[in-house]
């Protein structure tokens, strides 16, 4: 390999190693797990880890989850569930247009039976860790989507 070769080998190398950083390279499950329990336990919320490995904490008698995405550890989300009951499916499916019209990030979506709502924000953080000052705010526009849902339903 020429000096040239081996110089933009280098670069390349430097290059992807800066664009990938390692703690979000790195960061296993249950790494990721215990930085969510722990910032949770200390926000005053009661977290427990589900069948699926995702963390579920409550928020005003509702349940909420943090979905684990080892895969891609920069990929924040949040969701919650609301059963629709006897609500048609297409009154559901207006108001979910309706709320994400109006809604901030946070977005409704409608089963395919049409039976639950799921509200869930998504969002990309630097590293795992930047999703701390962002969680409030994120509980908050979720509430707010599901009044702006619920305000449509018949």
């Amino acid at each position: 390999m020429t000096r040239v070769g081996k110089i933009l080998a280098a670069v390349f190398i430097l290059g992807v190693f800066f664009a990938f950083p390692v703690s979000a390279q790195q960061m296993s499950k249950a790494a990721l797990q215990k930085m969510y329990m722990d910032y949770l336990k200390e926000e005053g919320y009661v977290p427990s880890i589900d069948d699926d490995g995702d963390i579920l904490f409550k928020v005003t008698g509702d349940s909420y989850y943090i979905i684990i995405d080892e895969d891609d550890p920069q990929f924040f989300q949040i969701y919650m569930g609301l059963n629709l009951g006897s609500i048609p499916l297409q009154s559901a499916l207006n108001a979910a247009n309706y709320s994400n019209r109006r809604s901030k990030v946070a977005k409704v979506y409608i089963s395919a039976d049409g039976k639950i709502a799921i509200i869930k924000i998504e969002l990309l953080v630097n590293k795992p860790e930047d999703f701390k000052p962002l969680f409030s705010r994120g509980i908050i526009l979720i509430q707010n989507a599901e009044d702006n849902f619920t305000s449509q339903l018949d």
